[in-house]
């Protein structure tokens, strides 16, 4: 009878930039970035939607003065393309126009039958892509579906590499092509 829930480490401070590979509004997912302004002054970000497929689409926010601006991802309307992130799995990329560093996260909801957000969890951005990535949590089998999701802001395609580690200590690799400006 519950809702879903989350909880979330806190940040050291704000950036410019911050990057989020998870998302999704697909089959009952609710998406929200939670975009946080402790400037006195009005910060301008601009939030670069990365899909999976199609070219990024690009909207800016203005933050106002020490406040916490939310974006649901699934209502938000583009000139042209209605709700086009109404059912898609998305990355982002968020940068601020203005030098006014804010903070970012993401939460994410499931409607769970006829219940609105009846699961949950959220994430801190983190603030630099980086090459190399350790993922400690992980599990398959037949009641979980493991996903690695990948965000590649820059314009070149990446030629990535997955070792995933076994309990025997043996492990499997995978070769994947990310495209530019995309998730995967």
């Amino acid at each position: 009878s519950g809702f879903g829930a989350h909880a979330e480490t806190s940040l050291s401070g704000p950036a410019l930039t911050w990057y989020l590979a998870e998302g999704s509004t697909v089959a009952g997912f609710n998406l929200f970035y939670l975009l946080q302004n402790p400037n006195p002054t009005t910060a301008e970000a601009r939030i670069r939607y990365l899909r999976g497929r199609g070219a990024p689409l690009e909207k800016t926010y203005t933050l106002l003065p020490q406040s916490r601006t939310t974006v649901w991802v699934n209502q938000e309307d583009f000139a042209g393309l209605g709700k086009a992130l109404a059912a898609e799995d998305v990355s982002a990329v968020i940068d601020v126009q203005n030098s006014q560093p804010i903070i970012v996260e993401r939460a994410m909801y499931r409607d769970v039958g006829t219940q609105a957000f009846g699961a949950g969890h959220a994430s801190a951005g983190i603030t630099a892509p980086a090459t190399e990535w350790f993922l400690a949590e992980g599990a398959t089998g037949s009641y979980f579906d493991l996903f690695v999701l990948i965000a590649n802001p820059s314009a070149q395609t990446a030629q990535i590499e997955v070792t995933y580690l076994l309990p025997t200590g043996e492990t499997v690799i995978r070769p994947h092509v990310v495209a530019g400006n995309s998730r995967y």
